[in-house]
């Protein structure tokens, strides 16, 4: 089929090579119209312009190179691969395809190749696994700096690049791009306009890597800048809306907070001190709070929390915490029953395994307001929609809960017929709440010291084929009378998936460690046997715990000095980071093994190369916003691929965060129609969708 113009809201099924199956794999990477397409940007330029080297490439490094096809042959099996030897002139390169047969079977023997990919070498064998190829026929003009989209590998670059230009091709450029800043203001700033921009980052220029880039960078800030102007004009509508004056009063007696202070173990930390003011100020003003509390694992975020849940419960209301999981239910419970046992505060708990009686019990001192504090799951969720005043809800962990989830509790029935203030947890902030972090959606409080004495986790990556280093330092770590979690991704073998598993490595260790004690903990076993292998383990009557990820959060074992991580480079950072904290809760030295593959790219090894070198929280968050996406930072999504492709990273959001501020003045020259276009153009139209 042939189009001669196409519109922004043109269906992709408009273009030519855009079938049932291309349209499925961009509707998942958020394209559904010609817009999103436009607006899909790369996420960097490769340089194409020299090949590669073998004599100075090592096994792992990134190639570029071109031969001829010698051979092609196809391995039998359920796993069938199609194999194929080039001929690069420098000897012969086998490249692989698994399980991708059908979209490479165009190769031919005699075909001209341009390919690049991860070489790996062993013995005789040099080798690529799932290479991007480009066939080239005489009279090509070959792509020399060439945009790298991320895909999800649903569709190839090649494929990609070329819907890109039909695109661009029956787009009718006088109707869809359209620039929403003057000619004076882009001049101020030294930005492009919106059309050079768009092709600055599609078709950049093939002669010269270096005016590409540059090209490409300044591009990227423009969009960066129109998409926070978008932002800011939906965000300021919606803070705009919300009520003046909230009337949910709250007393705070100083004399009696400063006895539990003073009765606490320990000192406050300076960030919890300061914590805890920012929440006073939050629920003494006329405005509903909404704030997010950062901090590292162990930093003392329950202490806070527990904190603000006495402030409200003293003034005659009701809290209600949401965590996770039961372990971590368990936990707090037990903590804050400690923390209240002599202030008279009832607290009660809700979790799935309660017997319906004891569940109704619970919901009907909610409602009669015999029950001060509630601590639960998802049950909470569920069951729970009925306070007689509720005046808080906590969520620990907050980056387990989807938006949706989050507004169950904080819109449950309440006879103050106002929404109760809110305290979100996180040792890692997703980067939806980062985002909205730096765009006033959430005051935040950062806590960003530890406990004296507490010392940093000692992180390490370690290759899936050096175990015997790996078992010398269990080892030390257990005849030092520590303990060991060992965590794997799955429970059982998986036929499809190259993973260790909890029942094989439990085995495994069993034969290893044959003197020591082991125990397992997974998914599969009874909730009695599960809190038979964590209360063995917290009593240090096991040396090590083969697990899944349920001890992610909710277990602190002060004796916990090593974490080995299997297949690290499955796990999120934000996960990673969770997991590498169950550890260093005392005051001896601890250790992170994030165990990984032999042919890890480049992207994952950068990725655990962020938490080997920080233990900072906001900078692992900076960087799962730069590796994962941000989401759909206004709507319901927590992280994905939609219109969110130019901001990069949290540096970028605060530099041009400031900027907005200092060009607020512009909003004020942008008409009506252009600051739809831009509302429409980022998807920032549905009001409802945003929260605050």
């Amino acid at each position: 089929m042939s189009v001669t113009t196409l519109s922004n809201n043109d269906t992709l099924q408009k273009l030519d090579g855009v079938g049932p199956k291309t349209l499925e794999s961009l509707s998942v990477l958020g394209i559904n119209k010609l817009s999103d397409l436009i607006l899909y940007l790369p996420s960097f330029l490769i340089d194409k312009t020299a090949l590669s080297n073998l004599d100075n490439i090592d096994s792992g490094e990134k190639v570029l190179l071109i031969g001829l096809v010698k051979k092609i042959f196809r391995t039998k099996g359920y796993r069938a691969n199609l194999i194929a030897e080039v001929d690069i002139g420098q000897g012969i390169i086998q490249i692989r395809f698994i399980h991708k047969i059908v979209i490479f079977s165009h190769l031919r023997v005699g075909d001209k190749i341009r390919f690049s990919g991860i070489l790996y070498k062993k013995n005789n064998l040099r080798e690529i696994i799932h290479p991007e190829v480009e066939k080239i026929k005489k009279g090509d003009t070959l792509e020399l700096v060439t945009p790298y989209y991320q895909t999800k590998k649903l569709i190839s670059q090649y494929k990609f690049r070329k819907l890109i230009k039909l695109a661009f091709q029956a787009l009718d450029t006088n109707e869809s791009l359209i620039d929403v800043f003057d000619s004076n203001f882009l001049a101020k700033l030294n930005i492009p306009n919106y059309t050079n921009a768009i092709k600055y980052c599609h078709f950049p220029d093939n002669n010269n890597y270096d005016t590409a880039q540059k090209n490409f960078l300044i591009s990227r800030q423009r969009f960066i800048l129109e998409e926070l102007f978008a932002y800011k004009l939906m965000l300021n509508k919606k803070l705009n809306s919300l009520p003046r004056n909230y009337h949910l009063k709250i007393n705070i007696d100083k004399e009696e907070e400063m006895k539990i202070i003073n009765n606490l173990p320990f000192t406050l930390t300076k960030s919890q001190s300061k914590s805890l003011e920012d929440i006073k100020i939050n629920l003494k003003s006329n405005r509903l709070m909404k704030r997010l509390l950062q901090g590292d694992v162990g930093s003392g975020k329950t202490l806070v929390a527990a904190f603000a849940c006495y402030y409200i419960v003293r003034s005659g209301h009701q809290a209600a915490v949401l965590v996770p999981t039961e372990i971590l239910c368990d936990q707090h419970y037990t903590t804050f029953t400690s923390f209240f046992s002599s202030l008279n505060i009832k607290i009660s708990i809700l979790k799935n395994n309660l017997k319906s009686a004891e569940k109704n019990l619970v919901l009907d001192n909610l409602l009669s307001g015999q029950t001060d504090i509630v601590i639960g799951t998802h049950s909470l969720l569920h069951n729970c929609n009925k306070f007689k005043s509720l005046g808080l809800v906590v969520i620990d962990e907050q980056h387990k809960f989807g938006v949706k989830q989050r507004e169950i509790i904080v819109n449950a029935d309440s006879q103050t017929k106002l929404q109760p203030h809110q305290l979100f947890l996180s040792a890692t902030p997703i980067p939806r709440s980062l985002s909205l972090v730096l765009y006033q959606g959430l005051d935040y409080s950062i806590m960003d010291d530890m406990p004296k004495n507490r010392k940093p986790i000692e992180t390490c990556l370690i290759n899936e084929q050096n175990y015997e280093q790996l078992y010398e330092k269990i080892l030390s770590i257990i005849k030092n009378k520590g303990q060991v979690y060992w965590v794997c991704p799955c429970i059982n073998f998986t036929e499809n998936l190259e993973a260790e598993y909890v029942t094989g490595v439990y085995e495994k260790l069993l034969k290893v460690f044959s003197k020591y004690k082991i125990g397992c903990l997974h998914g599969r076993q009874s909730d009695y046997e599960n809190k038979k292998s964590i209360d063995s383990f917290m009593n240090h009557e096991l040396d090590i715990l083969v697990c899944t990820t349920m001890i992610e959060v909710g277990v602190d074992a002060p004796n916990a000095l090593g974490i080995v991580i299997e297949n690290a480079e499955r796990f999120g950072l934000s996960q990673l980071h969770q997991l590498r904290g169950r550890v260093g809760r005392g005051y001896q030295n601890s250790f992170c093994f994030l165990i990984h593959s032999n042919k890890l790219n480049e992207v994952s090894l950068e990725r655990l190369n962020v938490l080997k070198n920080s233990q900072n929280g906001f900078v692992i968050a900076e960087e799962d916003l730069r590796l994962r996406g941000s989401g759909e930072y206004l709507g319901y999504k927590q992280s994905g691929t939609n219109h969110d492709f130019a901001l990069a990273t949290a540096q970028d959001a605060i530099l041009y965060h400031n900027l907005i501020i200092e060009s607020e003045k512009e909003l004020k020259f942008i008409d009506n129609d252009k600051i739809n276009i831009l509302l429409e153009r980022w998807n920032k139209q549905n009001e409802k969708n945003i929260e605050l």
